[in-house]
């Protein structure tokens, strides 16, 4: 299998003669199985970095460079990874840099996971013997523990220990049914590209797992990182949360929900100032919000699975309230216990603790999986399976 390893640069020429030399005499002899491949990605650096490669390739036939103007390091890496898989035919990528922050017998480790047949292998800090420079400042460490931190709560939840170090630097990518398909206009040109990819990759159901890398303090040259390359992290991250087709389903499915609030608030008002009793009142008030509901999630929230058939809207509106009972119990047992325990002037505290982190979520998961039926269940697939 071809390994095409992509180094951008810019202004390393300092460093990009030495590290071509350790990966051509030290690094790929050693890997028997592949064949390795370098490509520098330059972005016209004025001080002679390229023409250094150039030096370079008329010793190594495996060496290539590909330039191109100074657009960021996301554009540099996405110019890389096209050329590599249209021009050099690449099997797998790996994201490198030319400064020895990493450690280039790492790349050993990518290779042996590749051969494993992983899809997707990340050099990871976070991981069991993987670690950051002591040197850092307390600022930086802060960063990068909490920022990736960050971003996989955002992007990953449940899931957040899918990936321990989302922000690394070095990473291995198979390109054909995974590279290949990342959609390359949705990536952001500067330091963002690096979690935006791995996040298509990782809703692609890739398999991926993470090698432990010691990153290093880097030796020559100047480090590229700039504090915006923070802001500009934190708003995509949250940008591609709420551009993700399961956050707009699940806001459509609040939005319907606080509408249900309003038809169920002001239909017991309407009832019972028209004469009826508070029982009567509430029941009749609750059951238009509920019919509410159900037809905005049909023909909105869950348009995609929208239930269509004469035959089985009645069926579906069974099963639609069933549900609702089942949120109203939980709701009912919840204030029950908490006014038993705290008081009767926690209620309307305990009734909001209810609706949104129980009977939310409650419903969320009911409708998604038995109503409409958008996601696959492992536990509860058998039972999918038996509702209609």
């Amino acid at each position: 299998m071809k390994i095409v390893v992509i180094i951008p640069t810019y202004n390393e020429r300092e460093n990009i003669e030495r590290m071509i030399e350790v990966l051509e005499k030290e690094i790929f002899p050693k890997i028997k199985k592949n064949q390795m491949f370098i490509l520098v990605v330059d972005d016209r650096s004025p001080d002679g970095t390229a023409d250094i490669v150039r030096e370079k390739m008329k010793k190594y036939d495996n060496l290539e460079l590909s330039l191109g103007k100074k657009e960021g390091l996301g554009a540099a890496y996405m110019r890389g990874m096209k050329y590599a898989m249209e021009k050099m035919k690449a099997g797998a990528v790996i994201e490198f840099d030319a400064d020895f922050q990493h450690d280039p017998n790492h790349i050993i480790d990518l290779v042996k996971k590749f051969d494993q047949d992983y899809d997707h292998v990340i050099g990871s800090r976070f991981v069991k013997g993987g670690s950051i420079p002591k040197e850092w400042s307390f600022y930086r460490k802060f960063l990068t523990i909490y920022g990736g931190l960050f971003i996989r709560s955002v992007l990953f939840f449940p899931k957040i220990n899918k990936v321990k170090d989302p922000t690394t630097g070095l990473k291995l990518t198979r390109t054909k049914g995974i590279l290949d398909k990342v959609d390359f206009s949705k990536i952001s040109k500067g330091f963002c590209y690096k979690t935006e990819i791995l996040y298509q990759i990782v809703n692609m159901g890739a398999k991926i797992t993470e090698v432990p890398i010691h990153f290093r303090v880097r030796a020559k040259g100047e480090t590229k990182m700039p504090f915006s390359n923070v802001i500009e992290t934190f708003l995509m991250v949250i940008l591609l949360r709420l551009k993700d087709p399961k956050t707009i389903q699940f806001l459509k499915f609040a939005v319907v929900g606080f509408i249900g609030y309003i038809v169920n608030a002001v239909g017991l008002e309407v009832f019972y100032r028209a004469g009826l009793s508070p029982g009567p009142a509430t029941a009749i008030a609750t059951e238009l919000a509920i019919i509410n509901n159900f037809i905005l999630n049909n023909i909105w929230t869950f348009a995609e699975k929208k239930i269509v058939s004469w035959r089985r809207i009645p069926y579906k509106f069974v099963e639609f309230n069933l549900t609702s009972m089942g949120a109203l119990i939980i709701q009912t047992i919840t204030v029950w216990i908490g006014t038993a325990l705290f008081g009767d002037q926690w209620r309307q505290i305990l009734l909001i603790f209810a609706v949104g982190f129980l009977v939310l979520p409650y419903n969320f998961f009911m409708y998604t999986t038995f109503i409409w039926k958008t996601r696959k269940s492992r536990l509860f697939g058998w039972l999918q399976k038996r509702v209609g």
